[in-house]
């Protein structure tokens, strides 16, 4: 966390564009840190999108939002929401990153994993 401030503090130093980052939810983004919360808050205010996936503590599963991954997931809707709003963003995209892997037992449900992934969103995100 404190390398990523200080990293963004010495490409800003001077910048006449103003260098952002890219946080995503699903990917430990320190083995030492991988609370993905405490990422948004702290660096949430840096950054216009956020790449969110339903995933579990440890992994990078790009899960889709339904119900069954949900039940084990870590990536819930309103504690993200808090997250980004204690860090002072007053805007950010945030995109799902959802990933199917080539596997017969998952191909047919792509596009209904989408449709809940957005339904479960749309309670928290009003447009």
């Amino acid at each position: 966390m404190e390398e990523t401030k200080e990293l963004l503090e010495r490409l800003n130093d001077g910048a006449g564009i103003p260098f952002k980052v890219c946080l995503d939810v699903g990917h430990a983004p320190h083995p030492g840190d991988r609370d993905p919360y405490r990422w948004v808050r702290e660096l949430g205010k840096a950054s216009p999108i956020i790449h969110i996936q339903q995933t579990e503590k440890d992994h990078s599963r790009h899960w889709p939002f339904t119900e069954e991954y949900n039940r084990i997931g870590i990536i819930h809707g309103e504690p993200l929401l808090a997250a980004l709003e204690k860090s002072g963003a007053e805007e950010a995209e945030i995109v799902f990153e959802i990933s199917h892997r080539e596997a017969w037992g998952t191909e047919f449900r792509i596009v209904q994993d989408h449709i809940e992934s957005v339904n479960y969103w749309r309670q928290f995100i009003q447009a």
